[in-house]
């Protein structure tokens, strides 16, 4: 299972910051039907693990911040980032841009958008995204390959 960038640093300065102990941590996940034990939160504060999705989302909302914030990014950069920031899963963005959730998910590991106009409009909406946001987010990382240029006969 993939997990979510995450920042132990961030998380141990968010649950301080609010005076909350490992283990109010653990009893507030509970509340919102997270179960957690106490010893997972200490992994995740010490780097030995970090949280799936769903409890990272879980988590931001216990500590009253933003999910980029215990990812340790100032703003979301990819369109993987942008999501988690929204928390939303692949599966529930999939369905509310009326995508296939594979055909989504490809879009994200390969950093190319694939959508049509109106799963484009849904998901720019979705994420609070401008157009100049969504091209950012999903252009391919590295040196681009040349563009075959036609040869024109004379």
């Amino acid at each position: 299972m993939n997990r979510p960038p995450f920042s132990p640093a961030a998380v141990q300065s968010a649950r301080q910051g609010l005076g909350m102990s490992p283990q109010q941590i653990v009893e507030q996940l509970k509340a919102i039907g997270v179960r957690v034990d106490i010893s997972q939160v200490h992994a995740w504060e010490f780097g030995e693990n970090s949280p799936t999705e769903q409890e990272l989302f879980a988590l931001a909302d216990v500590l009253w911040c933003r999910t980029a914030d215990l990812m340790g990014i100032g703003e979301p950069r990819t369109l993987t980032e942008h999501r988690l920031a929204r928390q939303f899963t692949t599966a529930r963005l999939a369905g509310s841009i009326a995508m296939d959730t594979a055909q989504y998910e490809r879009a994200e590991e390969r950093n190319v958008w694939t959508g049509d106009a109106q799963q484009t409009a849904a998901l720019l909406r979705l994420l609070n995204l401008t157009p100049l946001q969504l091209t950012k987010a999903t252009e391919q990382s590295g040196t681009p390959e040349p563009v075959p240029r036609r040869v024109h006969a004379r």
